[in-house]
């Protein structure tokens, strides 16, 4: 039997999918939410660097930068509200000193444009111009850099346990080990079919992550470049408390790069993380071959921590991450009204920073189907 819902949202694995599924479902619709996996976290969203941040790395006036800024302030209040694992760690984006044997122009080019980026935004910066002014913050080998406090990292499996709790209280009927098989309209609305069942929805929106390209064409809708980059994380021995890094620590990088750069990332439980790389790969596969060799991680904390050794460095896991593809390399997020006859709202291309900006993002698609009168 078909059951018939106001809305349905495909992707409910992921935070951007919960977090829409809950804001949908407080506004008294009836809503589901459909899931391949058989529990959420199982791609992007839980294969991160746990980063909640304020957009100031995006371009003003995108959509990044706008629901980044909401979302991480959203994000914060959530966490202490529901009593998820959150830690203000803040963000050193440092130079390191071996940039003064290569000249330091790239470096604080880079700087000087965050700074003046954050600055538009409202963002607090703290500059740093000694060795030992770094030291405070970090025990790394930097000459200097710019520290912003507004910086947290979470636990992101909690963060989506409690949305997923909060999006089922709200009413949404989620379902996992779903895997859309076809999508068609019928009248005034669309029919979802997956392995195991079939939906009915006024309005459909698709929020499925590394296969939204593939959805968007199932509905009908347009077809989206997509490339995806897959980054690997390796952990750091004896943690937080052995290398006296309990903040974020960035290397300065050129506006047009693909990521914001290898970095030491702490994180709630006390381990301590340095990834990711930014690396192509054809389609979506497998996380645990293919591995980043260790030397490309090794001389990258190097960089910072001279004195580290290739036994303190382990493979932990890798994700991968879907971007629209764009001739300088950097892309917005695509949330569109890509079908008006039958409503079909596509999120494609929803890479860094979807985590933090997940709550907002729920709000905007939220404003998005009031207007259809749904």
């Amino acid at each position: 039997m078909t059951k018939t819902f106001d809305v349905c949202v495909i992707g409910t694995g992921g935070v951007v999918g919960l977090s829409i599924a809950r804001q949908l479902a407080s506004g008294r619709r009836t809503v589901a939410g459909i899931e391949k996996h058989r529990t959420a976290g199982k791609e992007t969203s839980g294969r991160n660097s746990c980063v909640i941040h304020s957009g100031f790395h995006e371009v003003r006036g995108t959509l990044k930068a706008k629901l980044a800024l909401r979302g991480s302030s959203l994000i914060a209040e959530y966490a202490r509200d529901k009593g998820i694992p959150i830690m203000r760690t803040g963000m050193l984006i440092a130079v390191p000193r071996g940039a003064l044997r290569e000249g330091l122009w790239r470096e604080a080019g880079a700087l000087w444009n965050l700074w003046r980026r954050g600055r538009t935004m409202g963002v607090q910066f703290r500059f740093i111009f000694t060795p030992s002014g770094v030291r405070e913050f970090a025990a790394v080998d930097a000459v200097g850099g710019i520290f912003i406090p507004a910086m947290h990292v979470i636990d992101v499996e909690k963060f989506l346990q409690s949305l997923e709790a909060d999006a089922t209280a709200n009413g949404a009927e989620l379902s996992y080990g779903q895997e859309v098989t076809g999508i068609r309209v019928d009248g005034t609305a669309y029919v979802i079919t997956t392995n195991r069942a079939e939906f009915r929805a006024r309005v459909l929106i698709n929020s499925a992550g590394l296969h939204a390209h593939e959805i968007s064409r199932m509905a009908g809708g347009p077809e989206y470049p997509i490339e995806f980059l897959r980054g690997d994380y390796y952990e750091l021995a004896g943690g937080m408390a052995r290398w006296n890094i309990p903040t974020l620590v960035y290397p300065a990088m050129p506006p047009r790069s693909p990521s914001k750069g290898i970095h030491l990332s702490p994180r709630t439980d006390g381990r301590l993380f340095i990834g990711p790389d930014a690396r192509p790969v054809p389609v979506p596969g497998s996380y645990e071959k293919d591995s980043t060799p260790k030397e490309l991680f090794l001389a990258a904390a190097r960089k910072f921590l001279p004195a580290i050794r290739e036994d303190d460095l382990q493979w932990s896991y890798c994700g991968i991450r879907p971007k629209l593809r764009s001739k300088d390399g950097k892309s917005d997020f695509v949330i569109r009204m890509d079908r008006t006859d039958v409503p079909l709202i596509n999120l494609v291309g929803i890479d860094s920073p979807g985590l933090s900006s997940s709550l907002a993002i729920g709000e905007y698609v939220d404003t998005m189907v009031r207007e259809t009168g749904v």
